[in-house]
């Protein structure tokens, strides 16, 4: 619950009006939004009424179940009271939505309907409460205090989080290239803060994709280095070109060698010399790169005098450099000198807060690409989205959403375009990952993989539409866990879509 440092109240507030308003979340320069969402025009009144008698004087209502999303862009409410049985757009549909395009909105479901299974099938959806018509006016006050004060200690929390994180950083512009929403990438980013100036090595490890390059380039930046920022992949480098490059040679050292030649370590003076694919260095190379670091001095090429290299070295993997320890690939001595300090760089998966931020971002960069407006994602295509898992990260993120850019046809990104790259399902109820996506997988022939087989059998046949619905419905509750919103968001279809089918088996 936020409140204001200085409280002021006038006189014509009552001290016992101000304590009602404070109760209900709201601070004293303004009370909190409700929307109404209520076909029936005296019963939406009658909400209102009892309502602002409790101190809660912020409320609009909508008769009309088409203008709910013009009256949520125009301004956010806090909490939305919503009758299920309504005209044009069922309550559920519109639960479903505001669900996922707007989870700070907390729904509280009014019905007629007293139903056990209709009840906790909005809870599912994302609903904060239900009630049962007639509702009493105690009953209606105790749900909306309940949620604004849940909500107050929501905000309290992450105002805490974004103190510690983002709005704790000292300067966070050196992170502006990283767009996140994540806590786990503000401690990260107030890790780097801690050790930048530390002259030590620095080890990033974490998942192809994740944006190790990026981690590396703020600890770069917030070190305020005076030399450069240099960048090498070491993956598939023999001894002598890893050697040359990084160390360089001197005139003779090998054939063609007809002149001296600095190495990276020379570039990188008095900056940052960043190894990337770090796991897959060479044993011979391992060696030379652990002398570096322990006497900050090197050798090049054709030459028996020792240089002093004054740089600061990052290294970073998406290996598991414990297994290759133990298998005799990696060096244990060396690891311990890089890891003076480590920073693991989480999954896109476990923080799917980032997704819709990412999403944006990406989709209007593609557009700029091609001088085209950015198209709309739609609130099933993103929902999709949040189910795949991304085995390849950010990166995978961009190239599918780049792609579904050139794709989108009359300014939409739709659930359709992008089920081509994100999971499918196999004959064993497996999940699947396209390997491009994009018109090449849509280009197969209609329900069957590249490799021309069909994703559901049955024996030797071919299965009915009933059949695969079925087959289909079944495997994504197992997946889900027997939550149906997450079933249906994985299916590509709305829960109450899901909850009318499964009433039918």
């Amino acid at each position: 619950m936020q409140f204001r440092t200085e409280l002021r109240v006038s006189a014509a507030e009552t001290r016992a009006g101000y304590r009602q308003r404070v109760a209900f979340g709201g601070d004293v320069a303004g009370a909190p939004h409700i929307l109404i969402v209520e076909d029936d025009l005296p019963t939406a009144e009658r909400y209102r009424a009892q309502l602002e008698a409790a101190g809660v004087g912020d409320i609009e209502h909508c008769t009309d179940s088409r203008e709910v999303a013009g009256r949520i862009e125009r301004r956010l409410p806090d909490v939305m009271l919503l009758d299920l049985k309504m005209p044009h757009i069922h309550g559920k549909d519109l639960l479903d939505t505001v669900s996922v395009t707007h989870p700070e909105i907390a729904v509280i479901v009014i019905t007629a309907e007293e139903s056990v299974e209709t009840a906790v099938e909005c809870m599912k959806m994302g609903a904060f409460d239900y009630l049962t018509k007639p509702v009493e006016p105690h009953r209606l006050l105790s749900s909306v205090r309940n949620v604004l004060k849940i909500r107050g200690l929501e905000r309290e929390l992450s105002s805490v989080a974004n103190r510690i994180g983002g709005e704790g950083l000292q300067r966070p512009e050196t992170f502006s290239a990283i767009l996140t929403r994540s806590a786990s990438m503000y401690a990260i980013f107030s890790y780097i803060e801690a050790v930048a100036k530390s002259p030590a090595p620095v080890l990033i490890t974490g998942e192809s994709g994740t944006g190790k390059e990026l981690i590396a380039r703020a600890v770069h930046t917030a070190s305020d280095r005076p030399g450069p920022f240099t960048a090498v992949n070491v993956s598939g480098v023999d001894d002598t070109m890893f050697s040359d490059t990084l160390f360089g040679h001197r005139a003779g050292a090998y054939t063609g060698a007809d002149r001296p030649r600095g190495g990276l370590i020379r570039r990188a003076e008095a900056g940052t010399l960043f190894l990337d694919e770090i796991g897959d260095l060479q044993t011979a190379s391992q060696l030379k790169l652990l002398r570096l670091l322990q006497e900050q001095e090197f050798y090049p090429l054709g030459s028996d005098a020792p240089e002093t290299a004054r740089v600061r070295i990052i290294a970073a993997t998406n290996s598991d450099l414990g297994a290759r320890q133990a298998d005799g690939r990696f060096r244990r001595d060396l690891y311990y000198r890089l890891a003076a300090h480590h920073i693991h760089v989480p999954p896109l998966r476990d923080r799917p807060a980032d997704i819709p931020l990412l999403v944006d971002h990406f989709v209007r960069q593609a557009a700029e690409q091609i001088d085209t407006d950015a198209p709309r994602v739609e609130p099933d295509a993103l929902r999709l989205l949040e189910q795949h898992p991304f085995p390849g990260n950010v990166r995978e993120l961009e190239s599918i959403l780049r792609d579904a850019t050139s794709l989108a046809r009359a300014g939409v990104i739709g659930a359709e375009l992008l089920k081509g790259y994100v999971t499918t399902v196999d004959r064993a109820g497996a999940a699947r990952y396209s390997d491009t996506g994009g018109a090449a997988e849509r280009e197969s022939a209609p329900g069957a993989h590249r490799d021309g087989t069909a994703p559901v059998a049955i024996g030797d046949r071919f299965p009915t539409l009933d059949e695969v619905e079925e087959y289909l419905v079944k495997r994504a509750l197992e997946r889900c866990n027997g939550n149906q919103s997450a079933a249906a968001r994985l299916l590509g279809i709305s829960q109450s879509t899901l909850s009318r089918r499964l009433r039918r088996t």
